[in-house]
C-alpha cells in the first residue's frame, strides 16, 4: 500500500479506490461521514471530543463518545485498510500524513484557481457528500456548489465567446441540472440556443424553466427572462406581472400539473414507508387506481415533500414493452448517469448491453447464455442505482405496461438488498393486469417477502371536488355548479381539471369529450402537431417532432409553444416533452384519420431513423403503422436480434413473427423465400425458451421452413436441423430425429465444424438413447466427448443454448451404468459434477442434477435424489423453464413418497405426468421420465392396481418410455403377483422384461430382473 496512490472522491458520495481496487463499500453513513471529515481536515489531528460532538450534537458527551467508538470498530470491519489509512489515538483521530492521496475536492478547488475550468468542472460529479446531511457539511457542500455553478458559467461564457455553441450549451445545460430554480442559467442555455440558430430549443430551456418555478415556488418567471422568451415567440400572449389570474392559469396550463387536494391519509402512510427506507429498508409501493384520479400527481407531490433523490421511468402502451426499458429510463436519469463512470469497469461494461453511448469507455461485452447475462447486468444496474449516496426514490409509471425485465430486476432489487434505503414506488391501472400479468407477479412475490404496499386510489368525494374547483378557478363554486361537477365527473380529478380549463367546452358529460372539445379549439398547426405527437407514443424531443411534422420552424415553434401554454404538452425530463395526460394523448391520436396516421407514422420513424433516438422495437411499430412493409420487417428483425442479444425471448419471437406475417405481403419470389427461411431460422430459439421444443408454434415453424427451403433447393441452416432434430425427439420421433442428425453430421464434414461434430454426435445419440439402443448411443456419446474442445464451449452455449461436457456425460453415466459398467458410470459422473461446479451455464447446471437424480432414482440412491432436488430449489430462478421445473416438481414428490407422504406425493407426481404426457413435453423423453417415475413410486406405496394400469400406458406410449421397458415390465409382473395373478403368467411377464434386457444389452436391469425372480418365483428355473 505503501506504494500506491489513495484516490478519494466526497463530490457526488464517498468513493475510495486504492489504485484499481476498489475499498468498502462502507455501509454506514455515520462511517462515511468520520472518514470524509477526516479527509477534509486532514493537516491536523481531530480531538474525539470535537468528532463527537460534530456527529451527535443532540447525544450527552458520554453517549457520543460511545457512538464514535461505534462508529470506528465499524470502519475497521467493512475497511481493512483503517489502521493504514488513520492514526487511531486515546484522544484523536488523523489522516496518516505519509499516504499518497489524491483528493476530488482538492484537485477540483487547485483547478479552480489555476483557471482550468474544464477540469474544474469535470472533476465535480455531484454535491459534497450528496445524502449525508450533517450539519457541518451543509456550508462547505454550499460553497463548493457555488464554486462549481459559478465555474460553468465563466466556462459557458468562454464557449460562447469562441462560438463554440455545443461545448457552451452542454455547461449551461448542466448549470440548470444543478440549480433548476436559478433563473440566469436558464437564460444563458435560451441565448446560446438562439445564437446558435436553435429556436425550438430555446423555447423549450423556458418552458422548463417556467415549469420549475411554478411546480416548485409557486411563482413565475421574472421579467427578464419573459421578455427573451416573448422575442422568441413573437406571437405569445404578454402577461401582466403580479397577475393572480396569471398565476392561475399557469398552474393549471403551462405547468402541466394542477392543483393538489385531499390524500392525506395516502400521503402519511407514504411519509411513514419514507422514513422506514431512509433508515434501511427498501420497499416497493403500488399506488393502484383507475385513469385520471391522480396516481402520478400523489406520486409527484410526495416526492417534492419529501425532498428525495427521485429517478424516474414511464411504460406506454403505444411502443408495447421494450426489454429493460424503464431499467434503462433509470439508468439515464441525470443523479444516475453522473456517477456512471465511478463504477468498476466489469460494471460498465455490462450496462453497455443497455446504454450504447458507454461504449467509448469500455471494451464490448460479450454475448453470455441467458441466466449468466441477467446476473452480471442485474447486479451491474444495482451497484449504478444505489451508488447514488442518498436514500432513492425509484418511479415507475403506468407500471401495468412494464416490461418484465425491468419488473424482474426490481424483484432482485428488493431481494438481494433488503437493507437498501430504496422505495420502489410504482403506478398501475389495476384494472388492466390479470392474474399472469407481470405486476401481479412482482406485487405477489413482493408480499412474500413482506415488504410490498398497495395504496389505492379512489375518486374525490363531494367536498374534494368542490375544493379542487375553488383551487383551479379561484373562486368559490355555488351549490348547484358544485353539484353538477359532481355529478358530470363522479369525482374523477381529471375531468374537473379538465372541464375547468379556460377553453373547455360547457355541457359535456365525460372526460375524453371534454378533452376532444379542447383540442377542437386549437390552432391548425397546433392541432396537426398534437395529433403527430400523440403518434410517436411517449415522450419526444422537439427535434423529433420537428422533423416528423414537417413544419417550418416559425410555425413549429409557435405550435409547440401553442401546446404548452394551453397544459397538452408538458416539459418533461431535461430535454423532451409529454402530454399532461394519457387520455390527452389517445384523444389527440384520435383525431388523425387513417390517412393522416400514416403519413404520420411514416414521418416519426424516418425522424428517429436518422436521428438514432430510437429503438429498433418503436421503428419497426411506426413503419409496421404507417404501411411501409419492407422497412417494417427489416426493423422487426432487427428488434428480435437486440431483444435475444438480451434474452427477451417473447418480445424476439413477437417480432419475427410479426415480420413472418408483413413478408407474405412483399413480391412472392426467391429473394422473399430467403427472407422468410431466415426468420424462421431465428424463431426456434426464442419459442424453445418460451414453450419448449414440442408446442404448436415450434411445429408450425419447422414446416414452413423445411417447405420453403424444399422450394429454394436448399438445407436450412444447422441452428434450425438441430431444432428440427429436437422436436422430432421431443415427439418421440426417433427416426426423424436421426435422419436431421445425419444432415447435421454431413454439415459437419462439409465445413470440418467441430462444433457441429460433437452436436451431431449428441443428437445421434439421443436419437438411439431414448429407444433403448444403448451400445449405439455409448459410441455417440464417447466420440462426442472425445471431439470436444473446453475452448469452444462458448460457441456451443451460444449457438445451441447448452453445454454439451455437462449433458453429455450425464446421459453416458447412465447409459454405462444401464449396460453394467458402474465404475465408469461413476467415473463420467463425477466428470459431470466437477465440471458443473465451474460452470456459469445455470440451464446445463440444472440438467445435470436432473440426469444425476434419474441415475440415482435407478441405482436406488434416495440420499443424491435429495442432494438433486435441494439444488434444483436453491438455484431456481424466477422463469426456470420447464423442462428443468417440471422434473423438479416430480423429484419432490417422489421424496415424499419415500417419506410417508404418500398421497400428497402421488398427487405431485401424477399432475406432472399428466401435463407432460397429454400436452407437449417441454424436452425430449420428459414424458418416459414422469412414468417411469410413478410406476417406481406406485410400488413403494403398494398401489398395485394403479401401477398395473400405468404399466400397460408405458408399453405402448412410446415418447422415452422405451428406455426404461425391461424395468417396466419387472413391476408389471410384481404388480400381477401383488393382485394374485398365477405365478405362471407372472413369469411370463419377466421373460419378457429380461428379453427386454438382453436386446438392449441393459445387464443392470437383467440382474434386477434376476432377482425379483429368485424372490417371488424361486422354484422356476426356465429364465437363465
Amino acid at each position: 500500500m505503501d506504494g500506491m496512490v489513495l484516490y478519494a472522491r466526497l463530490l457526488g458520495g464517498m468513493d475510495l479506490r486504492l489504485g484499481e481496487r476498489r475499498l468498502g463499500p462502507l455501509d454506514s453513513a455515520r462511517a462515511e461521514t468520520v472518514l470524509a471529515y477526516l479527509l477534509l481536515h486532514r493537516d491536523t489531528p481531530q480531538p474525539r471530543q470535537r468528532l463527537a460532538f460534530l456527529l451527535w450534537s443532540g447525544s450527552t458527551e458520554q453517549q457520543a463518545h460511545t457512538n464514535l467508538r461505534k462508529v470506528l470498530h465499524t470502519l475497521r470491519h467493512t475497511l481493512p485498510e483503517t489502521d493504514r489509512l488513520l492514526e487511531i489515538g486515546p484522544r484523536s483521530l488523523r489522516w496518516r500524513p505519509g499516504t499518497r492521496l489524491w483528493l476530488d475536492v482538492e484537485h477540483f478547488e487547485r483547478a479552480l484557481a489555476a483557471g482550468r475550468l474544464e477540469e474544474a468542472v469535470d472533476t465535480y460529479a455531484g454535491d459534497l457528500l450528496a445524502g449525508r446531511y450533517d450539519e457541518w457539511l451543509v456550508p462547505e457542500r454550499q460553497r463548493l456548489a457555488g464554486l462549481h455553478l459559478d465555474a460553468l458559467e465563466k466556462l459557458a461564457d468562454r464557449y460562447r465567446h469562441d462560438r463554440r455553441w455545443p461545448e457552451a450549451v452542454g455547461c449551461a445545460e448542466r448549470l440548470v441540472t444543478h440549480d433548476p430554480l436559478r433563473e440566469e442559467g436558464h437564460r444563458l442555455l435560451m441565448r446560446l440556443y438562439q445564437a446558435s440558430g436553435d429556436r425550438a430549443r430555446a423555447v423549450r430551456a423556458y418552458h422548463a424553466c417556467a415549469t420549475a418555478l411554478e411546480r416548485e415556488l409557486g411563482i413565475e418567471p421574472s421579467p427578464e427572462t419573459r421578455a427573451l422568451y416573448e422575442s422568441l415567440v413573437p406571437g405569445a400572449p404578454a402577461r401582466a406581472v403580479g397577475d393572480s389570474s396569471v398565476a392561475s392559469a399557469a398552474r393549471g396550463e403551462t405547468s402541466g400539473t394542477s392543483p393538489f387536494v385531499g390524500r392525506e391519509v395516502e400521503k402519511t402512510r407514504l411519509t411513514v414507508l419514507w422514513n422506514a427506507v431512509a433508515s434501511g429498508r427498501a420497499e416497493l409501493v403500488l399506488v393502484s387506481g383507475e385513469a385520471g384520479v391522480g396516481k402520478t400527481r400523489l406520486v409527484d407531490e410526495v416526492s417534492a415533500r419529501l425532498g428525495a433523490v427521485t429517478v424516474r421511468a414511464r411504460s406506454y402502451p403505444a411502443e408495447g414493452p421494450v426489454a429493460y426499458g424503464a431499467v434503462t429510463a433509470w439508468l439515464r436519469s441525470p443523479p444516475v448517469a453522473a456517477r456512471l463512470s465511478r463504477l468498476d469497469r466489469s460494471h460498465l461494461r455490462e450496462l453497455v448491453r443497455l446504454l450504447p453511448e458507454l461504449a467509448a469507455r469500455v471494451p464490448p461485452p460479450d454475448p453470455l447464455p441467458e441466466p449468466e447475462l441477467r446476473r452480471r447486468l442485474f447486479e451491474a444496474t444495482g451497484h449504478a442505482l444505489l451508488s447514488t449516496g442518498a436514500p432513492l426514490l425509484l418511479v415507475l409509471d403506468d407500471a401495468q405496461w412494464a416490461d418484465v425485465q425491468s419488473l424482474r430486476f426490481v424483484h432482485y432489487l428488493l431481494r438481494t438488498a433488503p437493507s437498501a434505503r430504496l422505495l420502489v414506488l410504482a403506478t398501475a391501472r389495476r384494472e388492466e393486469c390479470d392474474e399472469d400479468h407481470p405486476l401481479v407477479t412482482l406485487t405477489t412475490a413482493v408480499q412474500a417477502l413482506g415488504r410490498c404496499t398497495e395504496i389505492e386510489l379512489a375518486r374525490l368525494d363531494r367536498s374534494e371536488t368542490a375544493l379542487l374547483a375553488e383551487r383551479i378557478t379561484g373562486t368559490r363554486l355555488g351549490a348547484a355548479d358544485a353539484d353538477r361537477l359532481y355529478d358530470d365527473s363522479e369525482g374523477n380529478p381529471l375531468f374537473v381539471v379538465e372541464a375547468l380549463r379556460p377553453d373547455a367546452p360547457v355541457a359535456v358529460s365525460h372526460v375524453q369529450a371534454v378533452i376532444a372539445g379542447r383540442l377542437a379549439r386549437l390552432s391548425r398547426p397546433a392541432a396537426l402537431l398534437a395529433g403527430t405527437a400523440a403518434a410517436i407514443g411517449r415522450a419526444f424531443t422537439a427535434d423529433a417532432l420537428a422533423s416528423a411534422s414537417g413544419l417550418a420552424e416559425e410555425t413549429f415553434v409557435g405550435a409547440l409553444d401553442e401546446l404548452w401554454r394551453r397544459g397538452i404538452v408538458r416539459a418533461h425530463g431535461t430535454g423532451a416533452y409529454d402530454f399532461s395526460h394519457g387520455r390527452i394523448r389517445d384523444t389527440a391520436y384520435a383525431s388523425l384519420g387513417p390517412p393522416r396516421r400514416r403519413q404520420a407514422h411514416l414521418a416519426i420513424a424516418r425522424a428517429l431513423e436518422q436521428s438514432g433516438e430510437a429503438a429498433a422495437a418503436a421503428l419497426a411499430l411506426h413503419y409496421d403503422n404507417a404501411g411501409a412493409t419492407a422497412e417494417a420487417v427489416r426493423w422487426y428483425e432487427r428488434a428480435a436480434e437486440t431483444a435475444q442479444w438480451l434474452h427477451a425471448h417473447k418480445d424476439a419471437a413477437r417480432a419475427l413473427e410479426r415480420a413472418l406475417a408483413l413478408s407474405d405481403r412483399l413480391p412472392q419470389g426467391p429473394d422473399t423465400a430467403r427472407l422468410q427461411l431466415r426468420l424462421l431460422t431465428g424463431l426456434p430459439a426464442p419459442l424453445v425458451a418460451c414453450e419448449g421444443y414440442g408446442s404448436d408454434r415450434m411445429l408450425r415453424v419447422h414446416a414452413r421452413a423445411l417447405r420453403l427451403a424444399g422450394q429454394l433447393g436448399s438445407d436450412p441452416e444447422p441452428p434450425m436441423v438441430w431444432s428440427l432434430a429436437l422436436a422430432a425427439l421431443t415427439r418421440g420421433d426417433w427416426n426423424r430425429a436421426r435422419d436431421f442428425g445425419q444432415r447435421l453430421r454431413a454439415r459437419a464434414e462439409r465445413d470440418d465444424d467441430p462444433v457441429l461434430w460433437v452436436e451431431s454426435d449428441y443428437l445421434l445419440g439421443i436419437a438411439a438413447y431414448w429407444p433403448g439402443h444403448l451400445t449405439q448411443a455409448r459410441a455417440h456419446f464417447e466420440a462426442a466427448m472425445r471431439r470436444f474442445r473446453p475452448a469452444l464451449r462458448r460457441a456451443h452455449v451460444l449457438r445451441y443454448g447448452q453445454d454439451p461436457e455437462l449433458l453429455v456425460r450425464l446421459r453416458l453415466a447412465h447409459t454405462l451404468w444401464l449396460l453394467g459398467h458402474p465404475d465408469d458410470a461413476a467415473h463420467q459422473q463425477a466428470l459431470a459434477l466437477n465440471a458443473t461446479e465451474a460452470s456459469r451455464h445455470a440451464y446445463s447446471r440444472a440438467t445435470v442434477w436432473v440426469w444425476s437424480a434419474i441415475l440415482a432414482l435407478d441405482r436406488g440412491d434416495t440420499e443424491r435424489i435429495r442432494r438433486c432436488v435441494r439444488l434444483l430449489h436453491d438455484h431456481a430462478g424466477d422463469d426456470e423453464p420447464a423442462q428443468i421445473r417440471l422434473p423438479a416438481q416430480m423429484f419432490a414428490g417422489h421424496l415424499d413418497v419415500l417419506a410417508g407422504r404418500t398421497a400428497a406425493g402421488l398427487a405431485r407426481v401424477r399432475a406432472v405426468r399428466d401435463q407432460v404426457v397429454h400436452g407437449p413435453a417441454p424436452a425430449p423423453g420428459v414424458p418416459g421420465v414422469a412414468t417411469h417415475l410413478l410406476l417406481e413410486d406406485c410400488a413403494v406405496a403398494g398401489d398395485a392396481e394403479t401401477g398395473l394400469r400405468l404399466t400397460d400406458e408405458a408399453l405402448t406410449m412410446g415418447r422415452g418410455a422405451e428406455l426404461w421397458e425391461a424395468e417396466t415390465r419387472r413391476l408389471r409382473a410384481t404388480f400381477l403377483a401383488a393382485l394374485g395373478a398365477r405365478p405362471d403368467e407372472v413369469a411370463v411377464e419377466l421373460e419378457r422384461a429380461l428379453a427386454v434386457a438382453r436386446r438392449q444389452r441393459a445387464r443392470a436391469f437383467e440382474r434386477r430382473i434376476r432377482e425379483t425372480l429368485a424372490e417371488r418365483l424361486p422354484q422356476h428355473d426356465r429364465i437363465r
